[in-house]
C-alpha cells in the first residue's frame, strides 16, 4: 500500500471535523494539507523496514477531543488507586495493570441493563476503514466516546496483539477478535451485552467462536459491560484438548477482569488453570456459591497457589465462610470480599497478611482482620475498615461479613426484610412496564 492510499485511509478519521478544527503546533500530520509522511504523524507508528503502519495510539480522548475538536464527556473517576502491576513485555509495558476499587454504589450493577437503551453524547462510528490496515498490531482508541458496534473489517484485522477501546459507547456482544497473538483485550466501561460465548475458553468443546488467542493474552478486561449469565469455564474444560496444545493454553494470562456486570452462576473452578494469574476481578456481579478452594490451591497435576496480587469478590451474594487457605496465596496484596453473605471469623492467617493497606490508609488503631472485611455485627460504608460495632439484636442480616451501611439500624419487621430483598434483586425491573 502507497503513501496516497495510506493517507486517505487515516484521513477518514477526520473527515467528520472538515477541516474546522486548527491542530495544535505540536500535532502533525492528520491533514490533506500536510506535507508530513503519515509514519511520523502523531500517534501513528510503523515498522521500520518496510513503513507499513503498525500501530494507531489516539486514545485518552486525543481522536475526539484534538483532532476532532468535539468537547469531551470526562467519567467521574474518584476512586482510589490499588497496586499497580506492569506487564513483562517490554512492547506493552506502558498498558499498565492497575484496578481500582470505586466507592460503594459509584456504579450500581442494576443500571448496566440499561445502557443500551440509554442516550450517550454524539460522538463518532468505530472508523471501519482501519480495516484495510492489515499489519496494525496495535490499536488504542480508548475515551473517545465512539458509539455503535465494531465493525467487522477490525475483528478481522490478523496481527492484532493490543486492542484497547476501554470507555467508549460501543455496542454489541462480545467482539470476535480473530488475531491468535492478541495480548491485550480491554472493551471495559462499554456498552456490551448479551453471555460470553459458551465455547470462548475452548469450553466445553472448541467451536467457531473459541478465541484463537488463547496462547498470547495476557490482559483480558471486559468489566463494566452488560454481560450476562454464566461465566464459561465450569466442568470438563477444554483447556486439555491435545488440538491446541492446551499445556499452553492461557498460561500468560495475568489480569482476568469481569467485574461490574450482570454475571450469574458460581467461581469456576477451572481459573485455578490460569497459572500466571495476577489480577482476578470478579466485584459486582450476581455471582453465588462458596470461595472455591482452587484460587489458593490452583488445579491439576502438581499445582501450585495461584501468584494472584490482587482478588476482588466483592459486591457478589457469595456464601460460606472466607477461606483460611487465602493467606497461603504468597504474592497477595489486595482481598475484598465484602457485600456478600459469607459468614464466620477471619483467621489470624488472613488478618496477618497486611492486606489492602493502599486502599484502607487509616492511621487509626483498629483490628488488623477489619482491612480485610468488617466482622459480623458491624457496618461500613465500604464494608472495610473503618468498621463500627453494632448491638447483636438477632438479626439475621447482621450476621454477615462486610456489610454495607451507614449506620447500625435497629432489627427489621418482616415487610421491611422483604422490601429489602425487593429493592437488592431489582424488583423494579419485575414489573410489568406495559
Amino acid at each position: 500500500m502507497d503513501e496516497s492510499e495510506l493517507k486517505e485511509i487515516l484521513l477518514t478519521l477526520v473527515e467528520p471535523n472538515q477541516n474546522r478544527v486548527t491542530l495544535p503546533p505540536n500535532v502533525r500530520g492528520w491533514s490533506e494539507q500536510s506535507d508530513e509522511q503519515v509514519c511520523y504523524w502523531t500517534g501513528i507508528t510503523c515498522d521500520p523496514i518496510d513503513n507499513s503502519i503498525t500501530g494507531l495510539n489516539l486514545g485518552d480522548g486525543f481522536w475526539v477531543k484534538t483532532l476532532l475538536g468535539m468537547s469531551q464527556t470526562v467519567e467521574d473517576d474518584s476512586a482510589r488507586h490499588y497496586l499497580d502491576r506492569l506487564l513483562g513485555y517490554e512492547e506493552i509495558k506502558d498498558l499498565y495493570l492497575q484496578r481500582r476499587r470505586k466507592a460503594i454504589d459509584s456504579i450500581d450493577t442494576r443500571n448496566q441493563r440499561n445502557l443500551q437503551n440509554d442516550k450517550a453524547a454524539a460522538g463518532p462510528t468505530f472508523p471501519a476503514a482501519l480495516g484495510k490496515l492489515k499489519t496494525l498490531r496495535f490499536i488504542n482508541l480508548s475515551s473517545n466516546q465512539i458509539q455503535g458496534p465494531i465493525p467487522k473489517s477490525i475483528t478481522d484485522l490478523p496481527n492484532l496483539e493490543i486492542f484497547d477501546v476501554t470507555q467508549n459507547d460501543i455496542i454489541g456482544t462480545f467482539p470476535h477478535i480473530q488475531s491468535d497473538s492478541l495480548m491485550v483485550l480491554d472493551i471495559s466501561k462499554n456498552r456490551f451485552h448479551g453471555p460470553i460465548p459458551k465455547r470462548l475458553f475452548g469450553h466445553p468443546e472448541i467451536g467457531a467462536d473459541t478465541a484463537p488467542y488463547l496462547k498470547s493474552i495476557v490482559k483480558f478486561d471486559i468489566s463494566h459491560n452488560g454481560f450476562n449469565y454464566t461465566i464459561p469455564l465450569n466442568g470438563d474444560s477444554g483447556f486439555y484438548d491435545k488440538e491446541i496444545q492446551a499445556e499452553a493454553v492461557l498460561k500468560n494470562l495475568q489480569y482476568f477482569d469481569l467485574g461490574y456486570n450482570l454475571l450469574t452462576g458460581t467461581i469456576p473452578n477451572n481459573i485455578g488453570n490460569f497459572a500466571s494469574l495476577q489480577g482476578l476481578f470478579l466485584e459486582n456481579n450476581r455471582l453465588v456459591g462458596t470461595i472455591p478452594k482452587v484460587l489458593y490451591r490452583g488445579s491439576g497435576i502438581g499445582a501450585n497457589p495461584l501468584p494472584l496480587v490482587q482478588l476482588f469478590l466483592q459486591g457478589n451474594m457469595l456464601s460460606g465462610t472466607l477461606p483460611s487457605g487465602l493467606a497461603e496465596l504468597p504474592n497477595l496484596k489486595e482481598l475484598y470480599v465484602d457485600g456478600n453473605k459469607l459468614t464466620g471469623t477471619i483467621s489470624p492467617n488472613v488478618c496477618n497478611k497486611g492486606l489492602n493497606e493502599v486502599f484502607v490508609n487509616d492511621e487509626a488503631e483498629h483490628d488488623k482482620c477489619d482491612n480485610v472485611v468488617c466482622p459480623a455485627n458491624s457496618i461500613s460504608l465500604e464494608g472495610v475498615a473503618p468498621c463500627t460495632r453494632c448491638e447483636d439484636d438477632g438479626s439475621a442480616f447482621r450476621r454477615y461479613l462486610g456489610q454495607r451501611d451507614s449506620e447500625c439500624r435497629p432489627k427489621m419487621s418482616e415487610v421491611e426484610i422483604l422490601d429489602l430483598f425487593f429493592d437488592h434483586m431489582h424488583g423494579d425491573e419485575w414489573l410489568d412496564q406495559g
